[in-house]
């Protein structure tokens, strides 16, 4: 039984052990690797998609299943709900950025510096963010034209293609911190107990920097207040690359905390350390009656050291806000200079 792809109607060939795809599971040489649930395959028809949304499902997929390093399996199943996501969440990309994007991909293909390399714009359109294979030698001509790569047809740009010195310098540029970005990646631990300093101090401090603002300056994005369908991983990564600055609450010793900011630090964005001042060094928990709780023993008398961590010491010498969970408008006035101070 042959088996069209539901997004860009391709013909799916078999897998590389013979067998033959079904229509939930499959590999499309345009969106890259398909898994729908049973229910969402059988009821795809029926479910109103339009030719602009099969698309934009088409350019997700592939490009998420590049970044995730193009596996062959994957055990996340999409719904109908999670294809409505996709297409309520998209921004397609203005023909400047098509021409970066182009540009990265082009990067990622090349080995080395001067090698000559070929684009299958039959099958990589989606790739490209394009919408047809015409968009794609369109957008590699812009390149062209602009000095940035260098092929021996540049009517049709898509074969023996090397990249110039004058298109490194412009990735440079492209992998720079995005300076024109309004989003403020807030990383802290995700507890109903930090809500309230969220709520009423790190998210006003940078929305609304200026008394009777109305149109916040930054937009504060903490992930999970985040709408997606993505590895959540792989959209902290994405929404930290996005961003123009973080600040970063190290409150409670959170291990991922750490991470998110290391990611953001290495990218060069400006990162504002915070704490709570009984995080800040590492304090013995005591019992009601004042006693130092040394350890605790677990189910097979094992002992566990107690004791609330403070800040890592890689961290610990960073210029940090201090806050105090009774004074949350003395920490929003500090967050706000601070904000102020390093990124205006």
């Amino acid at each position: 039984m042959s088996v069209s792809c539901h997004f860009c109607n391709k013909g799916v060939t078999s897998w590389n052990d013979g067998s033959m795809p079904s229509s939930s599971f499959y590999m499309c040489k345009r969106c890259g690797l398909v898994r729908l649930t049973k229910e969402a395959a059988s009821d795809f028809e029926e479910a109103d998609f339009t030719s602009d949304d099969k698309m934009v499902i088409s350019i997700t997929l592939r490009n998420r299943w590049e970044l995730e390093g193009r596996p062959e399996t994957t055990e996340n199943k999409l719904m109908i709900g999670d294809l409505n996501l996709i297409v309520s969440q998209f921004r397609n990309l203005d023909p400047i950025e098509k021409m970066d994007h182009a540009l990265l991909i082009l990067e990622k293909k090349t080995k080395y510096v001067g090698d000559q390399i070929t684009v299958n714009s039959i099958d990589d359109y989606p790739l490209f963010y394009c919408i047809s294979p015409l968009e794609v030698v369109g957008t590699l001509k812009l390149l062209f034209d602009n000095g940035f790569i260098f092929a021996r047809d540049g009517v049709n740009p898509t074969n023996d293609i090397s990249i110039t010195a004058k298109g490194y310098q412009k990735l440079r540029e492209i992998k720079k911190p995005n300076r024109d970005s309004k989003v403020c990646f807030v990383a802290m631990w995700f507890t109903d107990e930090l809500n309230d300093v969220f709520e009423k101090a790190i998210k006003p401090a940078i929305e609304f920097l200026e008394a009777g603002e109305l149109i916040p300056r930054y937009q504060a994005l903490k992930i999970d207040n985040v709408e997606h369908v993505n590895d959540i991983n792989d959209e902290i990564i994405a929404q930290i690359r996005r961003s123009r600055f973080m600040v970063c609450d190290l409150t409670g010793y959170r291990g991922g905390v750490y991470f998110e900011a290391g990611f953001a630090y290495g990218l060069g964005l400006e990162v504002i350390y915070t704490c709570r001042k009984d995080w800040t060094k590492e304090e013995k928990l005591t019992d009601k009656s004042g006693n130092v709780i040394d350890v605790l023993l677990d189910s097979k008398g094992n002992e566990i050291a107690v004791r609330k961590e403070g800040v890592h010491f890689d961290l610990a010498h960073r210029n940090r806000i201090e806050w105090d969970p009774d004074n949350f408008t003395d920490f929003r006035t500090k967050l706000e200079n601070r904000i102020k101070a390093v990124i205006f």
